[in-house]
């Protein structure tokens, strides 16, 4: 279970756990796979700077690649942040500027009669493209790709499909996002960095847009999944209106082809 007893996993004694749990899982992950090395693509974000900490927890700092990949003006400052947070733990850090990879990537895309200037495709494209250099980087130095997608981000959809989830091992991917802040207070994640929760490309985050704050949306989705409850007693639990549940709920409908794995027809009557 993602939760201890149907509640988040943020007292003391919790996230202690929650540290050990990651730490033993990254070491384990880099180990199986004969790898020698992790790479974590660094955001400026809380989650990834939790991937880079215990990462370096279980691997040691040497073995630990960082990559900031801003693409935009508006990420400069969530770069910077990336990067003193590298150098704060020790890591290897290389900074790939995407803005000329993505002009030439929308150029070539509008060439051959695509529009160049679908805002959502070109976030899409862009996150791939980040994947695409981390995964570069990881095959010439033997390193597993760890991504930072949360178990909040990862319920909600809000993810791209071979993108930000198109990684070797998710280690918060269990781990709501409330819980990844109360580990990042515990690791002393600088506040320039937890304030900012998705990065170097900030968008409004997921609880903005259902109206209400983090830690209730988090509450809600371990109502509504992991206690299963019904719309009616999640909204009781938590103090929300129901409407608010029933809004959660349709964006989870919405979104649960991202939850998916590629469909494949069934090769025999036993799905076999």
């Amino acid at each position: 279970m993602p939760t201890d007893g149907g509640a988040l996993a943020v007292s003391p004694d919790a996230v202690a756990a929650v540290r050990e749990e990651v730490t033993a899982f990254v070491e384990a992950a880099v180990a199986e796979a004969g790898a020698t090395r992790a790479v974590v693509p660094l955001d400026g974000g809380v989650a990834s700077a939790v991937v880079a900490a215990l990462a370096t927890d279980a691997l040691g700092a040497d073995n630990v690649d960082a990559l900031v990949m801003p693409a935009h003006l508006s990420g400069e400052a969530a770069a910077r942040d990336a990067e003193t947070l590298a150098r704060a733990l020790g890591v290897e850090t290389h900074r790939v500027q995407l803005q000329p990879l993505l002009a030439a990537f929308r150029e070539a895309m509008g060439a051959a009669g695509a529009p160049a200037d679908d805002l959502l495709a070109v976030e899409n494209a862009l996150a791939r493209l980040r994947m695409a250099c981390a995964y570069y980087v990881a095959n010439t130095r033997e390193g597993l790709v760890l991504g930072s997608v949360t178990r909040t981000e990862r319920l909600l959809g809000s993810v791209t499909k071979h993108g930000d989830v198109g990684v070797d091992a998710l280690p918060l991917g269990h781990r709501y996002h409330t819980e990844v802040c109360a580990l990042a207070d515990a690791l002393g994640v600088p506040d320039a960095v937890t304030e900012r929760p998705h990065g170097v490309e900030a968008s409004p985050t997921d609880a903005t847009q259902l109206g209400v704050d983090d830690r209730t949306l988090d509450e809600l989705l371990v109502a509504v999944v992991d206690a299963e409850v019904s719309a009616e007693e999640a909204a009781e639990r938590v103090g929300v209106d129901s409407e608010t549940v029933e809004r959660l709920l349709a964006w989870r409908d919405a979104t649960a082809h991202k939850r998916r794995p590629p469909a494949t027809p069934a090769r025999g009557t036993d799905g076999r």
